[in-house]
């Protein structure tokens, strides 16, 4: 588990060669991505000769001295140098110089030079803050020389389907998003700041984040082979545009009509492909989403069954009752009663 330093919602703006803006253009998954309201975006140098390895992962409680605690907490590393192999309990696989590495789920996971080395707890190993502003760890033996950047992206939002679908372990080339000085200078720029208790280029380190997972995603998007899910509508242009409306404020409200306007389609040819690509139905899609939505609201807060159903798009509670029974198999007030006992 490694600690970072967190800082609360910063976001960026940041320059490359030639003095151009790094901006996030508005496409499907830029719009996808904002909507998870990703905040914290921390950094963490590690530098490892190996032999070594590393037991790893960032906790709800581990963000209680800094902010919130969130809800859902991404972790990712960006190998700058030589290479590491990485595994979960499902898989295992190499990321080498250049590479961007997402934990979607924030999943327990070991970072190392080989297979057979015992990992040991990155906890034990942090030391102080240096001159560069990043917590590090200086950890191994005489070997080849690899250095990791850490970073930790938290979310107050809603469960995403862009989460949900990915898979336990992401590794893309950053050479797909920019160059590696690049990134490396945004973070050691965000850091000085940190360091001398500055918050000048507000939002830069958060908003840096952002920008890499946006990046990576775009690219993994482009390279996954799914024929049917979340990940192929919003690979599909068309549909893309249809899941980014329904995601947004009161979309998922939106007629099938409206939605096949919005992807510019005919009513029967939208319900078709996105039936295909999905696997469900315009109509099923928002319906399991309003539940979905339903259920956090439920759990979360103290909202009576009338506003929640409201807020869901339903005009009356009765009519939200007979949906979130017949999608669930028991009551709002039996989901909410379960739900509050469990906790």
């Amino acid at each position: 588990m490694v600690r970072p330093l967190w800082q609360p919602s910063l976001g960026l703006r940041c320059r490359i060669d030639r003095q151009e803006d790094v901006t996030l253009n508005s496409d499907p998954l830029n719009d996808i991505v904002r909507s998870l309201d990703l905040v914290g975006g921390v950094f963490l140098e590690a530098e490892l000769a190996a032999p070594w390895a590393l037991k790893a992962q960032v906790t709800e409680e581990d963000c209680k001295p800094f902010m919130p605690v969130p809800k859902r907490v991404i972790a990712y590393h960006v190998v700058t140098e030589g290479k590491v192999l990485l595994s979960t309990a499902d898989r295992e696989l190499w990321a080498h110089a250049g590479d961007v590495v997402i934990y979607p789920a924030n999943s327990p996971h070991v970072l190392a030079s080989a297979p057979s080395v015992p990992p040991v707890s990155a906890d034990d190993l942090l030391l102080p803050v240096g001159e560069s502003g990043l917590v590090r760890i200086r950890h191994g033996g005489d070997g080849p020389r690899t250095r990791i950047l850490c970073g930790f992206l938290a979310s107050q939002g809603k469960p995403s389907p862009l989460v949900q679908s990915l898979p336990e372990l992401l590794v893309v080339s950053l050479t797909d998003v920019a160059t590696l000085h690049w990134v490396e200078a945004s973070i050691a720029m965000a850091a000085r700041e940190l360091s001398d208790g500055r918050l000048a280029s507000r939002g830069m380190m958060s908003r840096l984040s952002e920008l890499l997972m946006i990046e990576s995603l775009r690219a993994h998007l482009s390279r996954a082979e799914v024929d049917k899910g979340w990940l192929a509508g919003m690979a599909d242009a068309r549909i893309g545009k249809a899941l980014v409306e329904i995601h947004s404020v009161d979309g998922s409200n939106r007629s099938v009509n409206e939605l096949a306007e919005i992807s510019g389609m005919s009513r029967s040819a939208f319900v078709s492909r996105f039936s295909n690509l999905v696997g469900v139905s315009p109509r099923q899609y928002m319906l399991e989403l309003r539940i979905q939505e339903a259920r956090l609201m439920l759990s979360d807060t103290a909202l009576t069954l009338a506003e929640i159903s409201t807020h869901v798009g339903y005009d009356a509670p009765e009519s939200f009752s007979r949906a979130f029974k017949r999608e669930t198999g028991e009551t709002p007030q039996q989901y909410r009663e379960r739900n509050s006992h469990e906790r």
